[in-house]
């Protein structure tokens, strides 16, 4: 089953709060405590975020957390890589990398009948978080769907 790891889980929270704050620094332990989570794991979290450019610590007594980019212009796909160190992939010998992975080491890769509808999901399931942004989290209830419709939670 495809799940997001807590750390994914808990970055993406620390976005939407920082994001909240409409480019005020954020302290790592501030946000550890709105959220709930332990201050050591927040640090990690924002460390691999700033790793890849998402977010940008500054330093001192009144430093703290900015994001580099607009809200809109971090999706969760990078939100993912930053994270895990890789895109999502479903199975694997698809990757949104390399679509055509003839170095798979699965034993059936020469005669799978799935790969190719693996594929396609694999680039719907990209185009897909890709297209969420941090700016889709300050705005719920709004849902994706693999069909590029967008569905509003009935109030």
């Amino acid at each position: 089953m495809l799940r997001f790891t807590k750390k994914t889980e808990y970055a993406l929270l620390s976005l939407q709060y920082i994001a909240s704050k409409d480019g005020m620094l954020v302290s790592a332990k501030e946000i550890a405590e709105t959220i709930g989570i332990s201050f050591e794991i927040i640090a990690k979290v924002l460390h691999l975020l700033g790793r890849s450019g998402i977010t940008q610590s500054i330093q001192g007594a009144q430093g703290g957390y900015l994001l580099q980019r607009s809200p809109s212009m971090i999706s969760l796909s990078d939100v993912i890589s930053a994270i895990e160190g890789k895109p999502s992939q479903l199975v694997e010998c698809v990757s949104s990398e390399d679509i055509d992975d003839q170095n798979c080491s699965c034993n059936v890769y020469s005669n799978c009948t799935i790969k190719d509808p693996m594929t396609v999901i694999q680039k719907k399931m990209d185009e897909m978080l890709t297209s969420i942004t941090i700016l889709d989290f300050m705005h719920l209830p709004v849902y994706h769907t693999i069909s590029e419709t967008i569905i509003t939670k009935e109030q």
